[in-house]
């Protein structure tokens, strides 16, 4: 039996088991005599809206243009963020000059900037990606220098002791150093991306995503509101696994714990 104990405790059993309990739960719940599948409609329903969105094109074209989004803004955030986090948690000069800026700018919500947006640059697609950039780049930044504020010491007067100048330790030892912090910066970016995504989409977008949701609240389709729903959460889902896959495989010489 010690096969069957060691499967059982397993990651994707375990994972599996809780997603089944929930599933069997709102199964019960939208089975009672006294439910209402207008407001709670049973998965039958949400499955089958997912297939007739998908035979009728709807589903893959808003879930490409929100994808489109999302990579888009999240790269150009992250990049972003991670020169800016680097250079500001590593020189001192740099650090003075901007750090105040980003902790001043850090605290304001993405959904707040909806309205100069929209007045700078109206309600094309630069809108929508810009506001899940500033998105990912707030929550990352602070990764990034946190990360580079991190660095052993002891790494430092290593390199500098075996001759190596202030840019290669930076090059060589920090960034490697703070790899850890900076793909938790990319995970958290990721989250800030998705939730973020409706948001942007309400900025008049022709598809997508947040266009089916808001379509499926004007015309009280909740089936097609609970299926995007669930569209979006494995999607992301499925993002930062992919994150923590490469976390595991880059940072093979840590000592924390999966």
């Amino acid at each position: 039996m010690d096969w069957l104990r060691r499967l059982l405790s397993g990651r994707l059993v375990l994972g599996a088991l809780s997603i089944g309990l929930v599933l069997l739960a709102y199964a019960l719940v939208t089975s009672r005599a006294d439910n209402n599948p207008a407001l709670l409609p049973p998965i039958p329903d949400i499955i089958g809206s997912f297939f007739t969105n998908l035979g009728a094109g709807t589903l893959l074209d808003a879930l490409g243009a929100s994808l489109y989004r999302i990579f888009l803004g999240f790269f150009i955030g992250t990049t972003c963020a991670v020169i800016i986090g680097c250079l500001v948690g590593w020189y001192k000069t740099v650090e003075y000059l901007v750090d105040p800026l980003i902790e001043a700018i850090r605290p304001i919500p993405p959904l707040a900037y909806i309205p100069i947006i929209i007045i700078w640059f109206g309600i094309e697609e630069f809108s929508r990606v810009l506001l899940i950039t500033i998105a990912c780049f707030m929550v990352c930044v602070v990764n990034v220098i946190a990360g580079m504020k991190n660095v052993p010491q002891v790494y430092v007067d290593a390199a500098s002791t075996m001759g190596a100048t202030r840019f290669q330790v930076f090059r060589t030892v920090a960034v490697p150093a703070a790899t850890p912090f900076i793909i938790t910066g990319y995970r958290i970016a990721l989250a800030a991306a998705w939730t973020t995504l409706v948001a942007a989409e309400l900025i008049a977008a022709p598809s997508g995503l947040g266009f089916m949701l808001q379509e499926g609240r004007r015309y009280f389709l909740t089936d097609q509101v609970m299926m995007i729903i669930v569209i979006i959460g494995a999607c992301a889902f499925i993002m930062d696994r992919s994150f923590r896959a490469i976390q595991k495989r880059l940072m093979v010489w840590s000592e924390t714990r999966d």
